[in-house]
């Protein structure tokens, strides 16, 4: 398909094109800020008129870009950072930042299940000194009752 300036691009032709979301395209359809066609069950979308309308508009990322930027600033704060001692990744071993991940995954879901399993003990206790209570109170109130009757 040829793109001049004046040509009908489809939404996803032009979203690579001008590195803008599908769903920002499809949001400047619904609201008509945009000139578009329908044709056989497609939007297209006017070039020329949304490198005008870009450039009046703030651009918004998209969800996708917006999650590489994070996953690259990550990985740089990650290489920049100064490691725990408790945390830190044998650099001489030559383990990768993705085992080393996993391998704190797996510390973080042992400490984890050792703190609910800690956390079901405490409730079963509670649940016996509870049932102790109630035990407690019942012969307290027959007791009490028996006292009354005499």
């Amino acid at each position: 398909m040829m793109t001049t300036t004046n040509s009908w691009l489809p939404l996803a032709e032009y979203s690579m094109k001008h590195h803008v979301s599908i769903s920002t395209l499809r949001r400047r359809i619904k609201a008509e800020d945009v000139k578009f066609r329908f044709d056989d069950g497609k939007y297209f979308i006017l070039d020329e008129e949304l490198k005008k309308m870009a450039n009046a508009e703030e651009h918004r990322p998209s969800l996708s870009s917006n999650v590489q930027e994070s996953v690259q600033t990550n990985s740089a704060n990650a290489v920049q950072a100064k490691p725990n001692p408790q945390t830190e990744i044998p650099s001489e071993t030559g383990e990768s930042v993705i085992s080393a991940a996993n391998r704190l995954l797996a510390d973080l879901k042992r400490a984890y299940t050792q703190v609910l399993q800690e956390k079901e003990e405490q409730i079963l206790s509670l649940r016996e000194e509870t049932m102790d209570l109630k035990t407690l109170i019942k012969v307290l109130e027959t007791e009490n009752s028996r006292l009354r009757n005499q």
